[in-house]
């Protein structure tokens, strides 16, 4: 059985590559009579397609009995929808980036890339086959707030602040729109009644390769916490910058 992945429009660039199509072209494909096409395939979800663009494929497809008998659907239906809000801190559902978070070790989790090609960071443009850096080092900053979200701070009685004290990036090849996830390990942790100290490796893994290593120290606060100490710095850095202009001459 031959596979066909799947991307988004705005990845069309990437379909010059054999056996992937755009999001447009298989709905095209999907009202032509079922003899001009090739035998039964299997659809593999790429990047940049929403949960619910992925639904509505699933949907035509089932209701055409043509269809439904050439189209091997099982690898869209099993796909799992993406993190959730309180998870990815995106009140968009195209800004989250991440699928939910799975613990697979001690301090290691893994979470699928989510890439929705409607996302804020590729609202301007897509240059060439590959998806763009700042898309996969946001995806890397979600998947920490996510884990420490699931793993460290549910049930707490409090909402949580995260102020990042440090981050690096080594990007090691391209990520294309292709399915991808993320391995997540927690290098050092430091947790206390006041806060949740952290630094982490996130890899980003695509055909069995690691495309891109991010680390990150961070700590995440009570907001009440938090809140007042950005409150007090605030007011600092206004009160200095009101200075300066005041000794400015006019």
């Amino acid at each position: 059985m031959e596979h066909y992945i799947v991307v988004a429009d705005k990845f069309a660039d990437f379909t010059v590559n054999a056996r992937t199509l755009t999001l447009s072209q298989l709905r095209a494909l999907l009202v032509l009579p079922g003899h001009l096409l090739p035998d039964r395939a299997r659809l593999v979800m790429g990047q940049g397609i929403s949960d619910a663009e992925r639904a509505e494929i699933v949907a035509l497809i089932e209701a055409s009995d043509g269809h439904a008998a050439r189209w091997d659907i099982a690898t869209l239906k099993d796909t799992r929808a993406r993190a959730t809000a309180d998870l990815s801190h995106k009140h968009q559902p195209c800004n989250t980036l991440i699928g939910p978070p799975e613990a697979v070790g001690e301090d290691t989790f893994r979470l699928d890339l989510c890439i929705d090609e409607s996302c804020e960071l590729m609202g301007d443009h897509q240059t060439g086959q590959h998806v763009q850096g700042m898309v996969l080092v946001e995806a890397a900053r979600q998947a920490f707030l996510a884990v420490t979200e699931e793993f460290f701070l549910k049930g707490a009685n409090h909402k949580s602040y995260f102020v990042i004290n440090g981050m690096s990036s080594a990007f090691l090849g391209f990520v294309f729109p292709l399915p991808a996830h993320m391995d997540y390990r927690i290098v050092s942790k430091d947790i206390n009644e006041r806060r949740q100290r952290f630094e982490v490796e996130v890899d980003l893994v695509q055909g069995g390769e690691v495309r891109t290593r991010t680390t990150f120290a961070f700590t995440a606060y009570p907001d009440e916490v938090i809140a007042a100490k950005e409150a007090s710095m605030a007011m600092q850095a206004t009160a200095a910058v009101l200075d300066m202009s005041h000794a400015t001459p006019a």
